[in-house]
């Protein structure tokens, strides 16, 4: 879809990535060849930040972070990371570099899978980088999702999924080495990180490597999957309101939206819990479910989180008494310890 069709709304929606990997990644990229405190160390988006911070904190002082307005001519408050991909082109970063010069590291944290064209962004990228620097990528790894049939992760605002093997291949594809590909594990959907170097690959990458016919062999495996993993949801979700169960999903962002969407299951649910303060009473995309505050619970037997597992333990210790009246929460990630995808409705 194009930029404008997946652009925010509203200036005040922000996504937050689990960050508890920065520290070690930081002290990776520290012991590259050739880096040093006086390194340039450049960050694409606002998404760098943290690891920039992070960097000064251990004496590298000579970095930059790319201003969306003063250097993307990007005016939009509402923009994001699919107009920030859409005006890298070869003439924007050539202004880049003579205006900043080229990086020693360039950090481009969760925008290669928002990239209309990822083999073409890469190539852009390295206009950025000085000749044998490094270009650091941090992409979500879809392997786990893709395996366990879970399609909440399926979302419009990302072109790309990417395993190991196909990370370091597209970087290939760009005339870009690849010297490490490696995750690190969350509970629903690990961060692959890419290390590549800006030059020509020299022999095969360090990454893990599949046959194509099996990677395929998932994704057939996934399309073929989804009539069967929403069948069962409908029925469990129909089978509690028979019940006179009361059913509502807890945040209200866009895991949720996809849950409910893909899986046609607004018909049984009463409402979305949020407590984000400017979604109060406003429509969930799709199915116009309302959003409510917390409070709603009291009204609810069955939760169904969509929430990230760390979120999601600070909201069950919080909300005791919802449990010992007899309230249920299940996540709606088939990853999930608790998940709706396993739980019986009989």
């Amino acid at each position: 879809m194009a930029p404008a069709m997946v652009r925010p709304r509203f200036e005040w929606l922000t996504y937050n990535e689990p960050e508890r990997h920065l520290d070690d990644l930081v002290a990776r990229l520290c012991s590259l060849p050739g880096l040093n405190r006086d390194s340039r160390i450049v960050g694409l988006t606002y998404k760098d930040d943290t690891m920039l911070q992070r960097f000064n904190r251990l004496g590298f002082t000579n970095t930059y972070r790319y201003d969306v307005r003063a250097d993307l001519a990007i005016d939009d408050p509402k923009a994001g990371l699919e107009s920030i991909q859409a005006v890298m082109r070869p003439a924007t970063a050539s202004g880049l570099v003579a205006q900043h010069g080229k990086a020693d590291v360039l950090l481009v944290r969760h925008v290669l899978e928002h990239a209309h064209d990822p083999v073409g962004f890469l190539s852009v990228m390295s206009m950025l980088v000085r000749p044998g620097g490094y270009l650091l990528l941090e992409i979500p790894d879809c392997t786990k999702f893709i395996e366990a049939c879970d399609y909440s992760f399926v979302w419009e605002e990302h072109i790309t999924y990417f395993s190991s093997s196909t990370l370091a291949a597209v970087a290939g594809h760009a005339n870009l080495a690849c010297k490490d590909v490696f995750a690190y594990p969350y509970p629903f959907e690990d961060h692959l990180i890419g290390i590549l170097a800006n030059q020509a690959p020299t022999g095969p990458s360090r990454s893990e490597t599949r046959a194509p016919a099996a990677l395929l062999a998932d994704g057939a495996a996934f399309s073929k999957r989804y009539g069967e993993v929403t069948a069962r949801l409908q029925s469990s979700l129909q089978n509690w309101r028979r019940q006179g169960k009361r059913i509502a999903v807890f945040g209200a962002g866009h895991l949720a939206v996809r849950f409910i969407n893909l899986h046609g299951l607004h018909a049984w649910i009463d409402c979305v819990i949020d407590d984000h303060p400017k979604k109060q009473e406003l429509l969930m995309p799709g199915s116009r479910l309302p959003i409510r505050s917390s409070a709603a619970l009291d009204g609810v037997d069955i939760c169904l989180l969509a929430l990230s597992a760390e979120s999601e333990q600070k909201l069950i210790a919080k909300h005791g008494r919802y449990l010992d009246r007899g309230g249920k929460f299940l996540s709606i990630f088939a990853l999930g310890n608790n998940s709706v995808h396993n739980a019986s409705a009989a």
